[in-house]
């Protein structure tokens, strides 16, 4: 079989969008995947055959296979005309893409979606999907915009970089921002500052740091997105790690399918970070952890089977996951089967003071700790286990505190002691006045802390460690100690935080057999 391709320029909207064609042989109709991507700024100077090129080795085994594909850069990006603004102009581009398709001889009537990261959410931005979308690799990317761009009220720095990266990457901008552009007050106006044109919809967010807000049922808020698998009713293969920035709303996707959906969908979830892999002497390796490493070429024979019932190497209708430090793989619903462990923080209280304008910072999640201590940080050690125990599901901690702020925020980090290191495992983070509503100074309140699944086993001899502090520099914008809209606020105060630590405790939901 001898594959076949071309490229295009589509125009619509007033743009031309650069369109590959790789076709298994150049006559015949075939099942189509779709591929659109942002992530092309290397390739606005390169030759459309080179480009033609690379594609052709890059989805060789797609082609082998008896799959067209189609590779399409978005809208402002690689040889794509016009502005990129992440989201925006996705749903139409999308769904004209697909439109064009349906008239070409190509076509057989079945599209599948591929994606992972953004390029998901350029999926996910087409639901509801039409009858000839027969099924969908959807990979590391939450369909929910509120839960990108915040956690519990607290603005992600990360996301919002990246955001930052690509606005408008083709258009000439004076672009000056950061991480640490996010420590800049007040954070209104801050796209002016740092890009040289205000990204609407970024400023916008700003405003809407409740899951609630109005802001997050609009198009710039991520309507479209919403739900978008949830009663899709078709094949949907959904994969994550532990380490994925991701995680928590990859699994909240999975839990809130229809049945119909889950049945004849799977979810698979790896050791590892957003690519799938670690960092040499910072983490962990785990023996064949990787999904490739034991799942193969698992998209493109997801497709197969579900197109000519080959066999898959996990199970459908189940979550299919690695069960870390006891490296091997499992597949069951995740459920609960567990046993709630309660483990008291200390005894007594202790203080530290949080100042915004120097914050603690932490290891991302699958990293380990180097050991390194900060008076605004409290450290807590669990007893000794004296025995081995499989963690599974969402932990949670519950803290007793008081602040002599209006507002402040608190942040837990949890780490499993391993012959390595402390090993990270996951951080929670709220606000008072987020998740009370109102705060008086000196008033000794309770606040709750749930963190993302994971599934881990912690050996006879080892420990938790679990640190306390306001923020994680590496992660948040920092909270000013402030009451009030924060992206309004000019300025910071130090803030006294004390947990009474023996009205605090982590809570483990232990696998039982």
């Amino acid at each position: 079989m001898t594959s076949h391709s071309y490229y295009e320029y589509l125009e619509f909207d007033g743009e031309r969008f650069f369109t590959a064609v790789l076709l298994p042989q150049s006559e015949g109709a075939f099942p189509t995947v779709i591929i659109r991507s942002p992530y092309v700024s290397d390739q606005k100077e390169k030759s459309e055959e080179s480009i033609l090129s690379a594609l052709l080795a890059g989805y060789k085994i797609w082609l082998d296979r008896g799959y067209a594909v189609v590779s399409q850069h978005c809208r402002g990006q690689g040889k794509s005309t016009g502005a990129f603004i992440p989201y925006v102009h996705e749903r139409e581009d999308g769904l004209f893409l697909r439109r064009w398709i349906r008239e070409q001889s190509f076509y057989n009537g079945e599209f599948y979606l591929v994606g992972g990261s953004y390029t998901s959410s350029l999926h996910y931005e087409t639901a509801p999907f039409e009858s000839d979308v027969k099924g969908a690799v959807l990979e590391i990317q939450d369909c929910e915009r509120y839960r990108l761009g915040y956690r519990n009220g607290q603005m992600r720095k990360g996301h919002a970089n990246w955001h930052f990266g690509l606005y408008k990457d083709k258009c000439g901008l004076n672009k000056t921002h950061s991480m640490s552009s996010f420590s800049q007050l007040p954070l209104k106006g801050l796209s002016q500052r740092v890009l040289g044109d205000c990204a609407e919809d970024f400023e916008q967010m700003l405003e809407a740091e409740d899951p609630s807000s109005p802001f997050w049922s609009t198009r710039n808020g991520g309507c479209d997105t919403r739900g978008a698998v949830r009663d899709a009713n078709i094949p949907v293969l959904l994969t994550t790690g532990y380490n994925d920035f991701y995680v928590g709303g990859v699994f909240n996707m999975w839990n809130s399918m229809e049945r119909s959906t889950r049945e004849i969908s799977a979810l698979l979830v790896s050791p590892y970070d957003h690519g799938d892999g670690y960092v040499h002497g910072r983490s962990i390796r785990f023996p064949l952890g990787r999904r490739s490493e034991s799942f193969g070429n698992y998209a493109v024979d997801w497709l197969d089977h579900i197109r000519l019932g080959t066999p898959i190497p996990f199970e459908k209708g189940v979550i299919t996951y690695y069960r870390a430090f006891e490296d091997g793989w499992a597949s069951d619903f995740y459920a609960r089967q567990t046993a709630d462990l309660n483990i008291p923080l200390g005894e007594g209280e202790a203080s530290f003071v949080y100042d915004p304008a120097d914050p603690p910072a932490f290891p991302p999640e699958g990293f380990l700790k180097d050991g390194a201590e900060r008076g605004d940080v409290l450290t807590v050690y669990t007893p000794v286990f004296d025995s081995d125990v499989f963690i599974k599901g969402k932990m949670r901690a519950h803290l007793t505190v008081r602040s002599d702020a209006q507002d402040t925020a608190f942040y837990v980090n949890v780490s499993v002691q391993k012959p390595e290191g402390y090993y990270t495992l996951r951080h929670d983070i709220t606000s008072l006045c987020y998740q009370l509503g109102d705060y008086t100074p000196g008033d000794e309140v309770e606040l709750d802390f749930e963190f993302d699944e994971h599934a881990f086993l912690v050996r006879t001899g080892e420990r938790l460690r679990v640190d306390i502090s306001s923020t994680d520099d590496n992660t948040y914008v920092c909270h000013t100690n402030n009451k009030g809209k924060y992206y309004l606020q000019t300025d910071t105060r130090t803030a006294t935080n004390t947990v009474c630590l023996d009205r605090s405790r982590i809570i483990l939901p232990c696998e039982v057999s």
